[in-house]
């Protein structure tokens, strides 16, 4: 039983009844989503139908560019300095780390490690200033 619609239709039917009440009045014929499914016409097929956990396909799309972008841009840096990105920013899924324990990890001091990522950041924010178009979403 999905929770998510129960507002509608709970003060209608009882538990045992409830989602069998809600598919025959799908049955009946065909519908819209703009359809009232209850009798006092306050609730909608669409309402019960929407996935509010759902990640809409237009952010999903925006995400997968905005990668796609980013991950040109570390092309343009050095091994090194992808690494600081990457290691301090979580960006391949695992958590982020402290500038010491990237300095342990590379064996340089905190401070390099900050200076590099610095100099990484600006190269990014570079090459990112001349496709801000891309990155706006409306």
């Amino acid at each position: 039983m999905f929770t998510w619609y129960g507002d509608c239709y709970s003060r209608r039917c009882d538990e045992s009844t409830r989602g069998e009440s809600l598919f025959v009045l799908l049955l009946h014929k065909e519908r819209s989503s703009d359809d009232c499914v209850d009798t006092d016409g306050e609730c909608r097929l669409g309402a019960l139908l929407a996935d509010r956990e759902a990640v809409s396909p237009d952010a999903t799309l925006y995400r997968k560019e905005i990668n796609t972008i980013v991950s040109s841009a570390m092309v343009n840096l050095t091994d090194r300095e992808r690494i600081i990105l990457v290691d301090r920013f979580g960006l391949t899924g695992n958590e982020e780390m402290t500038l010491e324990e990237i300095g342990r990890k590379l064996g340089l001091s905190r401070e390099r490690v900050r200076q590099l990522e610095r100099e990484a950041k600006g190269k990014l924010r570079e090459f990112l200033r001349s496709r801000q178009k891309e990155l706006c979403y409306t």
